[in-house]
């Protein structure tokens, strides 16, 4: 307990405090290895000749320099940068990426946008020297590979993912087997007993073959990328080959232990990186589960227990960063595992060499690999599609993690002390049991509206789970045709953000996903929903079926066999907890903005009204067929994201809404909310809360009527209306 607490403190001391936003400076820096070219700006961490780390931007001053920045190692220099460190943005939601958490964990003390370039120098060093040949070997696979095998092979062979496509890392993930992409121990140990053996059978003395082995690793390591799984297998495997040597005698956990201490007294930020995380309890549940393994002969058993361990002493980590489990890698990876270390990366270690010695015969090989990797990817790309592989919890509560670790560390002791596996399993059944049904316990009702920018996502979730719906998905808007200034890349709202804070919540199935209208910033991210979560019923605006940016969602509804439904006013259903009820739009012409699905939600203590675009028009209509209602209590989502052709004073001053909220993007093009609007809503007393301002925000319906405001950052908001503590 001592050594944890001086070990918080220690790490505490040592991640760098954030500099000061608004501070100019001029900085000389080197960037990594993982600095990148993305549209009109380079981008990535870099290191300062003070010592520090941080990420910096440098935006290009025309398309000739980004050519010509393209053609260059750009670790290899060392650049004079003016600019100012920059206000990070916000996280969209504590699911979805923090910059500020990214920065932490990589040791970076602020985010720095260059505003000129001063110059640039070559630089020198045995770092630098790895590093350039790093980017050779990555431009002669770029060069020499088949397309279809650059990605694997810069992946397997340099540990550069860069180039991943999102949608084949995503069946990675279900089938549990990302792990196997990145440089890992196995890799690492398979690569020094290939080289180990080869020099033994050219009769080279075995002491003299573990020297260079332990002199060429950290090289291999630098050369590797330096991510925490190849130093952790690197370290390891030098510490044991300096016991083979007979200089000392190591135990495999002592080895373990002092290669994680050295790792984290020379990069302290490191234990907040889930690589590092995820590679060292894997490893050290491995070692201590030898004695289980150790009870079975059949390398089948062995096999499937190596990895059901691995799996059960991560899940608690696995769910909290990434909120979801593969139920099929404990059967997928007994193929994949010698799949990838007796065939693929053998095959790809072969290939790079036969392109540099006889590059006249790769052809050759590469026509006969080609079809065979095509063939295992078609393969993994079925398996992937079939249903019910992920368990999605969502990220537990701290006290159920520390649950579920428990149990899975009583599970592993029970089997080492030769218990039945069916007498040990409730040990890791009832904490995951309790992790599954926490959100069903949850008795208040909450609407979620999401901070998607300049377009609008509302998550609602009915009292224990009893229905979730969405409505909208956001999305971004192009303008004009792209430029090299145009990331190559888009940012997609549905999967960066949307899909994140279902997952993180737990959410699997959304029972209506309703569409308001067929505007991109408001539908565009339908697409992801759909790839990633079951949706049982579709619900659009008449007539918008038709518009051009529906054929995506459409398309994708058929091939899931998700009905579609075409709503209109007067459509109601009902829950225990809630009313809902369609106040527009009539049936007729699709009109845009003013066809925009309008819904209503009486609960027991407030109302909640969902306007989508509706302007001013819309508002009249709706005003005269429900001008009447009892609008008390009302929550307002302000239509068109402010804009001033919606909000009129007649609606405001009819509704008096409670609470309005606004969705927008920050420093928008469209200088939403208007001052119009604003003053409309000043003017009848109407406190609002924006998007851009507080993040995603949620409100919590309590059992009695009670409210309760959450924000991104958890603040309680000083409303005129009820709050808890």
């Amino acid at each position: 307990m001592a050594a944890s607490l001086l070990s918080y403190y220690f790490i505490s001391l040592h991640v760098p405090e954030l500099k000061e936003a608004g501070t100019s400076a001029i900085l000389d820096l080197t960037w990594t290895d993982q600095v990148k070219i993305d549209g009109g700006k380079m981008k990535g961490f870099a290191r300062t000749d003070a010592g520090d780390v941080i990420y910096a931007l440098l935006a290009f001053e025309s398309e000739a320099q980004k050519l010509q920045f393209q053609e260059l190692h750009i670790p290899s220099y060392r650049f004079t940068l003016e600019g100012t460190f920059q206000e990070l943005p916000a996280s969209a939601h504590e699911y979805s990426f923090d910059m500020d958490r990214y920065l932490k964990m990589n040791g970076a003390a602020g985010m720095f946008e260059s505003d000129r370039l001063i110059g640039y120098e070559m630089n020198s060093g045995l770092q630098t020297v790895l590093s350039r040949h790093r980017w050779k070997v990555k431009h002669h696979i770029q060069k020499t590979f088949p397309e279809s095998l650059v990605t694997e092979a810069e992946a397997l062979l340099i540990g550069d993912r860069s180039g991943m496509d999102e949608d084949v890392a995503s069946r990675y993930r279900t089938l549990g087997i990302t792990h196997l992409f990145a440089i890992s121990g196995l890799h690492v140990g398979l690569l020094t007993f290939l080289f180990r053996s080869l020099l033994i059978r050219l009769t080279i003395r075995v002491e003299t073959i573990d020297n260079l082995l332990i002199t060429l690793l950290p090289l291999y390591a630098v050369m590797a990328g330096g991510a925490p799984s190849v130093w952790r297998a690197v370290s390891v495997t030098i510490l044991l080959l300096l016991t083979a040597t007979g200089r000392f005698r190591m135990r495999m956990d002592d080895a373990l232990a002092i290669s994680a201490a050295v790792f984290i007294l020379w990069q302290p930020f490191v234990v907040l990186q889930p690589g590092f995380q995820l590679s060292y309890l894997a490893a050290f549940a491995l070692i201590y589960s030898t004695r289980i393994l150790s009870h079975h002969a059949s390398a089948f058993k062995v096999s499937f227990l190596v990895t059901a361990i691995t799996q059960l002493a991560l899940y608690p980590v696995l769910l909290y960063h990434f909120f979801e489990l593969s139920l099929s890698s404990f059967i997928v990876n007994l193929v994949y595992v010698p799949l990838y270390s007796f065939i693929i990366l053998p095959m790809n270690i072969i290939l790079l060499l036969v392109t540099y010695v006889m590059p006249l015969t790769a052809g050759a090989v590469f026509s006969l690999y080609v079809p065979l990797r095509g063939w295992i990817e078609a393969f993994t790309e079925h398996v992937a599609s079939l249903p019910h592989q992920l368990w999605v919890p969502g990220r537990p509560r701290v006290i159920l993690s520390a649950l579920a670790a428990g149990g899975t560390l009583l599970f592993l002791i029970a089997l080492e002390r030769r218990m039945k596996a069916f007498q040990a399993i409730p040990f890791v059944l009832v904490p995951a049991l309790l992790i599954q049904m926490a959100p069903f316990l949850d008795s208040a009702l909450r609407v979620t509206y999401l901070d998607v920018g300049q377009g609008d996502s509302i998550v609602i979730e009915l009292p224990h789970r009893r229905g979730v719906y969405v409505i909208d998905t956001g999305g971004t808007v192009s303008f004009g045709e792209p430029t090299w200034r145009t990331p190559e890349k888009a940012f997609e709202v549905g999967r960066g953000i949307v899909v994140p804070f279902l997952k993180g919540k737990g959410i699997t199935n959304v029972d209506k996903l309703i569409l308001t209208h067929a505007d991109s910033d408001h539908m565009e991210g339908a697409d992801k929903v759909l790839e990633e979560i079951r949706v049982d019923e579709i619900h659009i605006s008449p007539g918008s079926e038709k518009e051009k940016t529906m054929e995506d969602v459409l398309w994708m509804a058929n091939e899931k066999e998700i009905p579609v439904y075409a709503m209109t006013e007067g459509t109601a259903w009902s829950d225990k907890s809630a009313d809902f009820y369609y106040m527009a739009p009539a049936a007729g012409m699709y009109k845009g903005n003013d066809s925009s699905l309008v819904l209503f939600m009486a609960t027991e203590g407030s109302s909640f009204l969902f306007t989508g675009d509706l302007e001013i028009e819309g508002e009249r209509a709706l005003l005269k067929k429900y001008g009447q209602l009892d609008w008390r209590g009302l929550i307002l989502k302000a239509g068109h994201h402010g804009s001033r052709t919606s909000s009129s004073d007649e609606f405001i001053r009819t509704l008096q809404p409670k609470l309005t909220i606004y969705s927008y993007g920050k420093d928008n093009r469209y200088g939403h909310p208007h001052a119009e609007v604003v003053a409309t809503f000043e003017k009848y007393e109407v406190p609002t809360m924006a998007t851009a301002d507080h993040g995603s925000i949620t409100i919590v319906v309590k059992k009695g009527g009670s409210l309760k405001i959450l924000t991104t950052e958890n603040e309680k908001t000083a409303l005129s209306i009820p709050f808890e503590e």
